[in-house]
């Protein structure tokens, strides 16, 4: 009875001080809240084993992310909200992959309120391997009184992996031009391949072109 008779008593200011008190608890926790839109980049997460994402996949998004003015301050800077992508349900040919906030890694204490997509169209292909004769390509002319006398390739096939309707339109893979510009001896360089602008991988390591030179008959 007394116990019943402590809850009741002055019930009205009591609920008024629950009142107050949640409200000021509001306050605090709102006090200092900002929100900021963001360009994050969009990472792709769990890509299928032996497949590869081909054509043009939206690398960027909008977000919108709210949170203490003080957790905000150098979001920019730091680089700590990233889109993750998880592609390990998609499977050859066309996919959707659905965003959500939870897909948005960001400090915690932080929401994230708005998306400028939810969806990200990916097409996947099987990779596949094709061997190719690297042709070396020169710019430029050696220095006066020297010719070039042969080119060698080391290795001369390479293995490109990628997927493997990118593969089939390739006929071959050449250096990018290798300058001899005035050289007056033997070179050996590393060259960089023409990928074409394709998405490829070459599987061989340490490639060397070696230009031998001549003199020229007088």
């Amino acid at each position: 009875m007394e116990l019943k008779k402590a809850v009741l008593d002055n019930w009205a200011i009591k609920i008024l001080a629950l009142l107050f008190s949640l409200a000021l608890w509001f306050y605090v926790t709102s006090k200092g809240k900002t929100e900021m839109t963001l360009t994050v980049p969009i990472e792709l997460r769990n890509i299928p084993q032996n497949m590869a994402v081909v054509g043009e996949v939206t690398s960027t998004l909008e977000v919108r992310i709210q949170g203490q003015e003080r957790l905000l301050r150098d979001i920019t800077l730091s680089k700590k909200v990233v889109c993750l992508a998880d592609l390990s349900l998609t499977k050859k040919g066309d996919n959707i992959v659905h965003i959500s906030p939870d897909d948005i890694r960001r400090p915690l204490g932080t929401t994230i309120t708005y998306l400028s997509r939810t969806e990200l169209f990916i097409k996947l292909e099987p990779l596949a391997r094709k061997t190719f004769r690297l042709r070396p390509v020169l710019s430029g002319l050696p220095a006066a009184g020297f010719r070039v006398a042969r080119v060698t390739v080391s290795p001369p096939r390479i293995t490109a992996e990628g997927p493997s309707g990118m593969l089939q339109s390739i006929e071959r893979l050449s250096t990018m031009p290798i300058d001899i510009q005035g050289v007056h001896e033997n070179t050996s360089v590393e060259p960089r391949i023409d990928y074409q602008g394709k998405q490829l991988k070459i599987l061989e390591k340490n490639i060397a072109v070696t230009v031998v030179l001549e003199r020229t008959l007088k």
